[in-house]
């Protein structure tokens, strides 16, 4: 069983994107974007930062109540800067590839922590990115003990295999 659980909602216009967060719904420019894609901010509230680690086809993309099957690792931040710090690979806290189980959810719906939520919803078939999320999108204050500390960034590394409409 995963550990995700909250909402969020975030919709593509353009370049722009549409956030809307505890009832307040804003425009902004998606900044920090390179011509290939490979890095993109989200949301300013939300502070989800991607970056791309394999293209997807950059033209499916799920949409709010869609069913996504997607791969991920998860990581504390600090695991990674202390991996990398002691010259080691990081562990993660929870990894669908360590199951060797696909995870799926819809998205939109609260099934997953709201950076996922939010990062999943800009991401196309078949991309692997890496998302850097802050405490307030993933376990909050208090975090999930003893699994992942109070106020922990996270970073998911996820793959999007496929989604398909929920009727």
């Amino acid at each position: 069983m995963s550990l995700f659980s909250r909402l969020s909602l975030v919709q593509r216009q353009g370049d722009a994107v549409i956030a809307a967060d505890g009832g307040e719904q804003r425009e902004e420019a998606a900044n920090g974007i390179s011509e290939d894609g490979s890095v993109s901010r989200i949301s300013a509230k939300a502070g989800v930062l991607l970056r791309t680690l394999k293209p997807g086809d950059i033209t499916n993309f799920p949409n709010k109540g869609d069913q996504c099957t997607i791969h991920y690792e998860a990581f504390t931040e600090d695991e990674i800067c202390n991996s990398k710090h002691h010259g080691k690979n990081p562990e993660s806290f929870d990894s669908s590839r360590n199951r060797e189980q696909t995870f799926q959810f819809r998205l939109g719906f609260g099934q997953v922590i709201e950076g996922m939520d939010v990062a999943v919803s800009k991401m196309s078939i078949g991309q692997e990115v890496e998302a850097t999320i802050p405490y307030p999108f993933a376990y909050g204050i208090a975090g999930y003990p003893p699994v992942v500390p109070p106020r922990a960034t996270l970073i998911f590394r996820i793959e999007l295999i496929r989604f398909s409409s929920v009727v």
